[in-house]
C-alpha cells in the first residue's frame, strides 16, 4: 500500500517511500515531491529510472502545485531521466571522449584484424562483413564492463577528488583520469577475467572474455557513467559547503537488474551523506493482478482480491479471426473512443504488424488526429532510406554494369534531380525516365552498360526507319553520368574516409542531398550519414571491401529510428510498447496482440549469453522480464478506466490461438468473455461480373494506321486491341534477373541482313562462289560465324550471359546454310531485308463515307526467282522452334503478317524495287531447328499453302474488321486461353471472374 511521504531529518541514509502505481500514482508522486521541496526549502532533483513518464510527472507537478509556495520554490522541480542526468554531468567535456556505436563497431573490426587468435574464431563472419556480429560483441562487452564497473566506483571518486583539488592538473584532468583509471581497469579486468573464466566453461564465452579484455576502455559507457556519478557527487559536495545542496528523489519506474540496483544503492548512499536522498519504489501489493507481480508470502490471495476490486466493467476482450479483421476492429474501437469525446488515447503494439495496419487505417481521419509512433519506427522503412539504398545497390553492381531493375529503381527514386544532372529545364526532363524504361523493356536489355547503350541506339535507328519520334539524346548522357560514378566506386580502394567523401559527393552531384534536406525522414537520414565522418585517424583509414562498407551503412540505417513531426490536433493517439505505459495517463487504451504467442514477449538473450550466465552477471533474465511485464499489464488495467484487449484467434496456418495465459487466469476468477468484432457490415445484392465490353467514347480518335502486330491483337481479342492500341494502356512490366533472348533475336536479324549483303558483294569479287558449291558453303559458314561474333560482341561485353545465345546460334549455322543452299537450288535468290512496306486499305465508315487506313510494317526478307522474272517471295524469321512456326500456319488469318507484307509488295504504287514481280510465295523460317535429327531432315521453313485463296480471304477479312472498328461497335473481351494467358489487359477485363 502507499505510504505517506517521510519526514526528512539529519540522517545520512537514503529514505524509502512507496507509492501505488494506480490511477492516482502521478498525483501522489507530485504531492510527495512538493512535500520534499517544502521540508528542505530547496528545489528537488527528481531522477526517473526510465524516460517514459517524464512529461506526465511534469504535468502532474504543474497541476498539483501548492498555492502558498515561497518565491524561490515556485519553479517546477527538475525532472530528468537517469541517462540524461548522467549526460549532463558537470565537466563532462573532461571525461574520456565517448565513442559512437559506429566507432565501436569499427574498433571490433580492427581488433579482429590485429589479433590472430580472435580472427581465427570470427574469420568467417568478418570476411562476409557481418556487422550484426560486431553489434552483438559490443553489446556483450558492455554487459561485462557493467558487471565490473561497481569495483571502480570508489577509486574513480578518489581520483576525481585528488585531481579536482590539484590546480596544476585542472587542464589535464581528462588525460590524468585516463591513465589512472586505465591502469585500474586493466587490473580489474585481469581479476574479473580469471573469476569469470572459472565460472564459464563455454568456449564461445571464453573467446568473448578475451575479446572484452582487448577492447574494454575508459570510453565505454559503463565507465563514463561512473565518471558522471562521481562528477555529480563532487559538485554536490561543493554545493553543500555553501548550503545549496538539493535533495534527490529517485523514482524507480521499472524493476532494476541486480547490477543496476547495486550501482543505484551506492549512489543514493553517497548522496545521502551530503543531502537528503529519497528512493521511491512501486508498491504492487494492491495493484498486481497475478501472484508473480506481487512480493510477499500471501501473494496469491492478494492477487485474487485485487482482481475483484478492479474496475472490470471497463475491460473489454475482443477476438478477431483474421489479421485484417483485427486491424479494422482496433481502428474502429479507437474511432468510437474519439466519437465519445476521448482525446488522449493509446494503442499498445504487442503485435506491431496489426498496430501498423491500424495506424494506416486511422490516417484516413486526417490531421484532426495526431498519431505518435513510439514503437521505434525504423528509418530504413521510409522512402528516403529506399532512395539511398537504390544508389548503394547500384554502386555495388558488377564492373560491367547493374541490372536494369537496379538502374531503374535508382533513376525512378523521387529524390533524384534529373534537371541538375543534365543541366536542363524541368519540362525537358518530364517523361525522360519513362522513355528509357520503355526502351529497355522493349529490347529486353537485362544488364550491363553496353547493353543499355545498344538498346538506346537501336531504338533511335528504328525511329529513323519508321519516321517516328526519335528517343532523346539525353538518355545516353544520363547513362554516362551514372556509369562514371559507378566506375569511381569500382576502382576505389575503400577506406572509411574515402568512401564517406565519395558518397557525399555522389549525393551532391545527383541532387539527392538537396532533396533529402527538404524531407523530414531525409533530414534524419543525412544526420545518420554524418556519423560516418569519423575523426580518429585509425578509424578513417580502416580498409575494407566495398560490400562490407555498404553493409555497414545499411546496418546503421536499419538501427536508426524515425522521429515523426507532431502537430496540433483535436486528439492524440500514442502507439507504444507495453513498457512505455508506466506512470502515464490515457483516456482509453487499445492493446493488440493479446494471444498466447505474443503476451508476454521476451527479448532473446544477447549473443554468447545464456539466461544462467545473465544471472551470474546480475543482468536481465527471462524471469525478471516475465515479472516486469506482469506488473506493467497490471498497472495498465488498474490505472485506466477503458481498456480493450484484442487478439487474433486464428494463426496464419489456420490453427486456433487462445488469449494470453494471464487473460485466461483472469477469466477463471471473474465472469469475463471474449466478444466478436462489432464491425458494421454492408449489405448488398450480388452482381455477377459480366464479360468486359468496350463502348467507344465519341471523342476517342480512330486509328489512321495499323501495324501487323496491332491487327493480330484485334483478331485475338477486340477488347485487348482497344486497351492497348486505342487507349495506350500498358502494364508495368516486371524485370527478371535472367537473360532474355529478345535482344539476341533482334541481333540475329541484323546478322543475317549483313551476311546476305556481304554475300552479294563477294559474288562479284569471286565468281567461283557461284560455281563451286563446296567453296561457297565454306565461305558462307565462315562469314556467318564472323558476322555473328562481330554483332554479338557488344552484347556480350554488356552481359556475358549472351554468350550462351551466340553459341546456340553458331550450332545452328551449318544447318541454316544447308537450308539456304537448298533454297538457291530451287531457284530463289536473296533480294533485300528489313524493308518497310505497306498499303492503303480503302473502306467505308458507318456513314458510308470512303476512307483509307495505312497498314504497314517491316518485312524481314524478300527473295526473287532467277528463272521467272515475274515472281518473288517474302520470308519472316522466327527465333523459335519449328513446332511453334507450324502452329502459326494453322491460324494464318488470325496472324496474317506474311499476307500483309505480300499485299504491300504487290501494290503497284509501292516503291519497293520489286517492279514487275508479284509475291506469290511466303514462308516462315525457324532459327532454332531441331539439331537432334539428321541435318537433311531438320525442318526449318513452313510455307503458306494456297496463297492466292488466302490473300483473297485476308483482303475481305481485314476490310470487314476495319469497317467494324470504325463503326465503333462494342468490342467484347473474348479470346482463347492461349491468348489470355499472357494478355496485358486481363487485369482489366477480369476474365476468370465471369
Amino acid at each position: 500500500m502507499s505510504q505517506p511521504f517521510p519526514m526528512l531529518t539529519e540522517q545520512q541514509q537514503p529514505y524509502s517511500w512507496a507509492i501505488t502505481p494506480n490511477a492516482g500514482a502521478l498525483k501522489e508522486l507530485a504531492n510527495g515531491i512538493w512535500n520534499c521541496a517544502v521540508q528542505t526549502n530547496q528545489r528537488p532533483l527528481v531522477v526517473l529510472s526510465t524516460a517514459g513518464p517524464l512529461i506526465g510527472v511534469r504535468r502532474a507537478l504543474e497541476i498539483h502545485r501548492p498555492a502558498d509556495l515561497p518565491n524561490h520554490l515556485a519553479f517546477l522541480p527538475q525532472v530528468i531521466s537517469f541517462q540524461d542526468w548522467l549526460e549532463t554531468a558537470p565537466g563532462a567535456w573532461k571525461f574520456p571522449k565517448k565513442q559512437s556505436d559506429l566507432e565501436r563497431w569499427l574498433g571490433v573490426y580492427s581488433t579482429l584484424r590485429k589479433h590472430p587468435d580472435l580472427q581465427a574464431w570470427f574469420k568467417a563472419e568478418s570476411e562476409t562483413g557481418a556487422w550484426g556480429l560486431a553489434q552483438a560483441i559490443v553489446k556483450a562487452c558492455d554487459t561485462l564492463s557493467k558487471a565490473v564497473s561497481p569495483h571502480l566506483q570508489k577509486q574513480i571518486h578518489v581520483f576525481m577528488q585528488q585531481y579536482a583539488s590539484n590546480q596544476d592538473q585542472q587542464n589535464k584532468i581528462g588525460e590524468a583520469w585516463g591513465r589512472e583509471v586505465q591502469t585500474l581497469l586493466d587490473a580489474t579486468i585481469q581479476e574479473a577475467y580469471r573469476g569469470m573464466a572459472r565460472k564459464v566453461v563455454d568456449q564461445e564465452a571464453n573467446v568473448l572474455l578475451t575479446f572484452w579484455r582487448y577492447t574494454a576502455s575508459v570510453s565505454d559507457s559503463a565507465f563514463r557513467n561512473q565518471f558522471a556519478i562521481a562528477a555529480h557527487l563532487h559538485a554536490l559536495a561543493q554545493a553543500q559547503a555553501v548550503h545549496q545542496a538539493r535533495p534527490l528523489i529517485w523514482v524507480e519506474t521499472a524493476d532494476p537488474t541486480p547490477i543496476d540496483q547495486e550501482i543505484i544503492a551506492d549512489l543514493l548512499h553517497q548522496y545521502a551523506q551530503l543531502a537528503p536522498a529519497i528512493e521511491v519504489k512501486m508498491d504492487w501489493s494492491a495493484v498486481g493482478l497475478w501472484p508473480e507481480a506481487i512480493q510477499g508470502s500471501d501473494k496469491s490471495t492478494q492477487a485474487v482480491q485485487n482482481v475483484h476490486h478492479a474496475q472490470i466493467e471497463g475491460w473489454r476482450l475482443v477476438s478477431a479471426k483474421r489479421f485484417e479483421e483485427l486491424a479494422w476492429t482496433a481502428a474502429k474501437t479507437i474511432e468510437q473512443h474519439l466519437i465519445d469525446g476521448k482525446t488522449n488515447l493509446a494503442l499498445v503494439a504487442q503485435d506491431r504488424l496489426v498496430a501498423r495496419r491500424a495506424r494506416a487505417l486511422l490516417a484516413r481521419l486526417g490531421p484532426a488526429l495526431n498519431i505518435a509512433d513510439e514503437t521505434g519506427w525504423k528509418l530504413s522503412t521510409t522512402r528516403a532510406a529506399a532512395a539511398l539504398n537504390s544508389w548503394l545497390e547500384l554502386i555495388q553492381s558488377p564492373k560491367d554494369g547493374p541490372s536494369v531493375k537496379v538502374l531503374l529503381e535508382f533513376l525512378q527514386n523521387p529524390f533524384l534531380d534529373i534537371e541538375k544532372i543534365l543541366n536542363r529545364e524541368k519540362d525537358f526532363c518530364i517523361g525522360l525516365i519513362a522513355e528509357l524504361e520503355d526502351i529497355l523493356m522493349a529490347s529486353k536489355a537485362e544488364s550491363g552498360w553496353t547493353t543499355f547503350y545498344l538498346a538506346i541506339e537501336r531504338a533511335q535507328q528504328y525511329a529513323v526507319k519508321t519516321a517516328s519520334a526519335i528517343p532523346s539524346s539525353s538518355l545516353l548522357e544520363l547513362l554516362q553520368f551514372v556509369r562514371e560514378r559507378h566506375h569511381e566506386w569500382s576502382k576505389l580502394k575503400v577506406d572509411c574516409n574515402k568512401a564517406y567523401k565519395l558518397l557525399q559527393a555522389n549525393l551532391q552531384a545527383t541532387g539527392m542531398a538537396t532533396s533529402l534536406e527538404k524531407d523530414s525522414a531525409g533530414k534524419q537520414l543525412l544526420e545518420v550519414l554524418k556519423s560516418f565522418d569519423l575523426h580518429r585517424p585509425d578509424h578513417q583509414l580502416t580498409v575494407m571491401r566495398l560490400n562490407e562498407w555498404l553493409s555497414l551503412i545499411k546496418t546503421v540505417v536499419e538501427g536508426a529510428s524515425y522521429q515523426e513531426e507532431g502537430g496540433d490536433a483535436r486528439a492524440n493517439l500514442s502507439i507504444l510498447p507495453l513498457s512505455s505505459t508506466r506512470l502515464r495517463e490515457f483516456d482509453a487504451i487499445v492493446l493488440v496482440g493479446c494471444d498466447e504467442q505474443q503476451l508476454p514477449a521476451y527479448s532473446e538473450p544477447p549473443l554468447f549469453f545464456s539466461d544462467a550466465l545473465n544471472q551470474l552477471l546480475k543482468t536481465s533474465t527471462i524471469e525478471m522480464q516475465f515479472v516486469q511485464q506482469a506488473r506493467d499489464l497490471s498497472q495498465l488495467l488498474v490505472s485506466c478506466s477503458q481498456v480493450d484487449l484484442l487478439w487474433q484467434s486464428k494463426s496464419k496456418n489456420g490453427e486456433p490461438l487462445r488469449p494470453s495465459a494471464w487473460i485466461q487466469r483472469l477469466q477463471s476468477k471473474v465472469d469475463w468473455h471474449a466478444l466478436s468484432p462489432q464491425i458494421q457490415k454492408r449489405v448488398f445484392e450480388p452482381n455477377p461480373i459480366d464479360m468486359a465490353v468496350a463502348h467507344f467514347e465519341e471523342d476517342l480518335p480512330m486509328p489512321l494506321s495499323m501495324s501487323p502486330s496491332a491487327y493480330k491483337a484485334l483478331r485475338d481479342c477486340p477488347y485487348r486491341y482497344y486497351v492497348r492500341s486505342l487507349l495506350g494502356l500498358r502494364k508495368i512490366k516486371s524485370v527478371d534477373e535472367g537473360f532474355d533472348a529478345s535482344l539476341a533475336g533482334q541481333t540475329l536479324h541484323q546478322v543475317l541482313k549483313s551476311f546476305y549483303h556481304s554475300l552479294k558483294t563477294e559474288e562479284h569479287k569471286n565468281p567461283n562462289l557461284k560455281t563451286q558449291d563446296e567453296e561457297r558453303r565454306e565461305w558462307m559458314e565462315a562469314r556467318l560465324n564472323m558476322e555473328s561474333e562481330q554483332e554479338f560482341a557488344p552484347l556480350i561485353e554488356g552481359d556475358a550471359r549472351v554468350m550462351g545465345a551466340l553459341r546456340d546460334w553458331q550450332k545452328q549455322i551449318p544447318s541454316f546454310i544447308d537450308w539456304q543452299l537448298q533454297r538457291e537450288q530451287a531457284g530463289w535468290q536473296y533480294f533485300d531485308g528489313e524493308l518497310k512496306v505497306g498499303f492503303d486499305l480503302p473502306f467505308a465508315d458507318i456513314d458510308g463515307n470512303f476512307k483509307t487506313i495505312r497498314i504497314e510494317g517491316f518485312a524481314d526478307r524478300f527473295d526473287i526467282h532467277i528463272d521467272d522474272s515475274t515472281i518473288a517471295s517474302v520470308i519472316d524469321y522466327k527465333n523459335q522452334r519449328f513446332e511453334r512456326v507450324k502452329q502459326r500456319a494453322e491460324h494464318l488469318l488470325d496472324d496474317p503478317q506474311l499476307l500483309i507484307y505480300a499485299r504491300a509488295a504487290n501494290e503497284s504504287q509501292e516503291n519497293h524495287k520489286l517492279l514487275g514481280r508479284q509475291v506469290k510465295q511466303a514462308e516462315w523460317v525457324a532459327l532454332k531447328a531441331d539439331l537432334s535429327k539428321e541435318t537433311q531432315k531438320a525442318a526449318r521453313s513452313q510455307e503458306v499453302q494456297e496463297m492466292p485463296e488466302m490473300m483473297m480471304q485476308f483482303s475481305a477479312q481485314i476490310t470487314e474488321d476495319v469497317e467494324g472498328l470504325w463503326s465503333k461497335k462494342p468490342m467484347q473481351a473474348f479470346a482463347p486461353e492461349g491468348v489470355c494467358q499472357y494478355c496485358e489487359a486481363r487485369g482489366i477485363c477480369r476474365k476468370g471472374f465471369w
